[in-house]
Protein backbone atom coordinates (compact mmCIF):
# COMPACT_ATOMS: atom_id res chain seq x y z
CA UNK A 1 0.00 0.00 0.00
CA UNK A 2 1.38 3.40 -0.56
CA UNK A 3 2.40 6.36 1.69
CA UNK A 4 -0.70 8.17 -0.18
CA UNK A 5 -3.56 5.63 0.92
CA UNK A 6 -6.61 6.92 2.58
CA UNK A 7 -7.82 6.08 6.33
CA UNK A 8 -10.48 5.00 4.66
CA UNK A 9 -9.00 2.23 3.32
CA UNK A 10 -7.25 0.69 6.44
CA UNK A 11 -10.14 1.92 9.04
CA UNK A 12 -12.89 -0.46 11.21
CA UNK A 13 -16.04 0.84 9.90
CA UNK A 14 -18.51 1.16 12.41
CA UNK A 15 -17.95 2.43 16.21
CA UNK A 16 -18.25 0.37 19.47
CA UNK A 17 -19.12 3.58 21.70
CA UNK A 18 -20.19 3.70 25.42
CA UNK A 19 -22.07 6.83 26.97
CA UNK A 20 -19.99 8.73 29.16
CA UNK A 21 -22.34 8.03 31.73
CA UNK A 22 -21.59 4.56 31.71
CA UNK A 23 -19.81 2.94 34.95
CA UNK A 24 -16.05 1.71 34.27
CA UNK A 25 -18.01 -1.91 34.88
CA UNK A 26 -20.50 -1.50 32.75
CA UNK A 27 -17.33 0.17 29.55
CA UNK A 28 -15.30 -2.73 30.79
CA UNK A 29 -17.59 -5.82 30.08
CA UNK A 30 -17.70 -4.40 26.24
CA UNK A 31 -14.39 -3.97 25.90
CA UNK A 32 -13.83 -7.58 26.96
CA UNK A 33 -17.17 -8.66 24.94
CA UNK A 34 -15.91 -7.21 21.46
CA UNK A 35 -11.78 -7.87 21.85
CA UNK A 36 -10.83 -4.59 22.45
CA UNK A 37 -8.76 -2.28 24.24
CA UNK A 38 -10.40 1.22 23.73
CA UNK A 39 -13.93 2.77 22.63
CA UNK A 40 -14.96 5.85 21.70
CA UNK A 41 -16.90 7.68 24.67
CA UNK A 42 -20.21 9.88 23.35
CA UNK A 43 -22.93 12.00 25.02
CA UNK A 44 -26.08 12.69 23.58
CA UNK A 45 -24.85 11.34 20.01
CA UNK A 46 -21.53 13.25 19.69
CA UNK A 47 -17.89 11.83 20.09
CA UNK A 48 -16.47 13.69 23.73
CA UNK A 49 -13.44 10.92 24.30
CA UNK A 50 -12.08 7.71 24.31
CA UNK A 51 -11.87 5.17 26.95
CA UNK A 52 -8.90 2.69 26.64
CA UNK A 53 -7.55 -0.19 29.25
CA UNK A 54 -4.84 1.98 30.55
CA UNK A 55 -7.22 4.37 31.85
CA UNK A 56 -9.30 1.89 34.00
CA UNK A 57 -6.25 0.28 35.04
CA UNK A 58 -4.27 3.53 36.18
CA UNK A 59 -7.04 5.69 37.36
CA UNK A 60 -9.42 3.20 38.88
CA UNK A 61 -8.20 -0.09 39.88
CA UNK A 62 -4.82 1.47 41.16
CA UNK A 63 -6.83 4.03 43.05
CA UNK A 64 -8.54 1.61 44.56
CA UNK A 65 -11.75 3.26 43.08
CA UNK A 66 -14.90 1.30 42.82
CA UNK A 67 -15.56 0.11 38.71
CA UNK A 68 -19.27 0.01 39.77
CA UNK A 69 -19.58 3.77 41.14
CA UNK A 70 -16.61 5.27 39.10
CA UNK A 71 -18.17 6.80 35.03
CA UNK A 72 -16.69 6.67 32.02
CA UNK A 73 -16.76 10.58 32.16
CA UNK A 74 -14.36 10.67 35.06
CA UNK A 75 -11.52 8.50 33.65
CA UNK A 76 -12.32 9.23 29.63
CA UNK A 77 -9.66 11.14 27.89
CA UNK A 78 -11.18 14.14 26.92
CA UNK A 79 -8.46 15.55 24.09
CA UNK A 80 -10.20 14.09 21.16
CA UNK A 81 -8.29 13.82 18.37
CA UNK A 82 -10.14 13.21 14.54
CA UNK A 83 -9.43 11.84 11.06
CA UNK A 84 -10.93 12.50 8.04
CA UNK A 85 -11.59 9.84 6.37
CA UNK A 86 -9.59 10.87 3.75
CA UNK A 87 -6.76 11.94 5.27
CA UNK A 88 -3.84 10.26 4.12
CA UNK A 89 -2.42 7.19 6.27
CA UNK A 90 1.23 8.72 6.43
CA UNK A 91 -0.52 12.20 7.81
CA UNK A 92 -2.70 10.06 10.63
CA UNK A 93 -0.14 8.39 11.68
CA UNK A 94 2.11 11.13 12.26
CA UNK A 95 -0.99 12.88 14.23
CA UNK A 96 -1.19 9.60 16.55
CA UNK A 97 2.74 9.40 17.10
CA UNK A 98 2.82 13.18 18.01
CA UNK A 99 -0.31 13.09 20.35
CA UNK A 100 0.86 9.75 21.86
CA UNK A 101 -2.20 8.27 20.97
CA UNK A 102 -2.98 4.29 19.56
CA UNK A 103 -6.54 5.23 18.11
CA UNK A 104 -8.05 8.12 16.16
CA UNK A 105 -12.23 7.77 15.69
CA UNK A 106 -12.20 8.74 12.16
CA UNK A 107 -14.65 11.15 10.81
CA UNK A 108 -17.07 12.48 7.36
CA UNK A 109 -17.61 15.96 8.33
CA UNK A 110 -19.80 15.60 11.83
CA UNK A 111 -20.57 11.90 11.36
CA UNK A 112 -18.55 9.52 13.15
CA UNK A 113 -17.88 6.50 10.31
CA UNK A 114 -14.91 4.14 11.79
CA UNK A 115 -11.74 4.05 14.09
CA UNK A 116 -8.29 3.66 12.97
CA UNK A 117 -5.91 1.91 15.30
CA UNK A 118 -1.89 1.63 15.51
CA UNK A 119 -2.58 -1.72 14.09
CA UNK A 120 -4.37 -1.13 11.50
CA UNK A 121 -1.71 1.20 10.26
CA UNK A 122 1.16 -1.28 11.10
CA UNK A 123 -0.51 -3.74 9.04
CA UNK A 124 -1.45 -1.61 5.86
CA UNK A 125 1.91 0.54 6.09
CA UNK A 126 4.93 -1.18 7.15
CA UNK A 127 6.77 1.98 7.01
CA UNK A 128 4.91 3.05 9.71
CA UNK A 129 6.95 0.75 11.79
CA UNK A 130 10.47 2.64 10.93
CA UNK A 131 9.36 5.79 11.80
CA UNK A 132 8.53 4.58 15.20
CA UNK A 133 12.00 3.66 15.43
CA UNK A 134 13.48 6.52 14.07
CA UNK A 135 11.01 8.58 16.84
CA UNK A 136 11.99 6.59 19.83
CA UNK A 137 15.75 7.30 18.53
CA UNK A 138 15.22 10.50 18.41
CA UNK A 139 13.96 10.88 21.60
CA UNK A 140 16.54 8.66 23.51
CA UNK A 141 19.17 11.23 21.74
CA UNK A 142 17.05 14.30 23.04
CA UNK A 143 17.50 13.38 26.59
CA UNK A 144 19.52 15.29 28.89
CA UNK A 145 22.55 14.15 30.25
CA UNK A 146 22.47 13.71 33.55
CA UNK A 147 24.25 16.27 36.26
CA UNK A 148 27.32 15.16 38.64
CA UNK A 149 26.79 15.37 41.67
CA UNK A 150 28.92 14.49 44.77
CA UNK A 151 27.94 12.08 47.17
CA UNK A 152 28.36 7.95 47.73
CA UNK A 153 28.36 5.40 45.42
CA UNK A 154 25.55 3.06 45.87
CA UNK A 155 27.44 0.82 44.43
CA UNK A 156 31.29 0.28 45.72
CA UNK A 157 30.49 2.64 48.80
CA UNK A 158 33.34 5.40 47.79
CA UNK A 159 32.71 8.75 47.83
CA UNK A 160 32.99 10.65 44.45
CA UNK A 161 32.40 13.77 42.73
CA UNK A 162 30.88 11.99 39.79
CA UNK A 163 27.90 10.62 40.96
CA UNK A 164 25.22 9.50 38.43
CA UNK A 165 22.10 7.87 38.06
CA UNK A 166 22.64 4.42 36.41
CA UNK A 167 20.15 1.65 36.03
CA UNK A 168 18.10 3.35 39.65
CA UNK A 169 21.23 3.76 41.89
CA UNK A 170 23.44 6.90 41.88
CA UNK A 171 26.84 5.52 40.98
CA UNK A 172 30.63 6.54 40.28
CA UNK A 173 32.19 6.72 36.97
CA UNK A 174 34.33 3.59 37.64
CA UNK A 175 30.94 1.69 38.69
CA UNK A 176 28.66 2.84 35.52
CA UNK A 177 31.48 1.86 33.14
CA UNK A 178 31.45 -1.94 34.81
CA UNK A 179 27.71 -2.02 33.75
Amino acid sequence: MSEDALISDVMSEGVIAVDRHETVKEAAKVLQDEGIRGVVVVEDGDAVGILVCRDVVYQVVRTGGDPSEVTVGDIMSTELIVAEEDETIEDVSMAMLRNSVSRIPVVDGDTLVGIVTQSDILRAWPGYAEIVDEREEMDMKASPIPESSEGICESCGNYTTDLQDAEGMLMCGSCRGAL
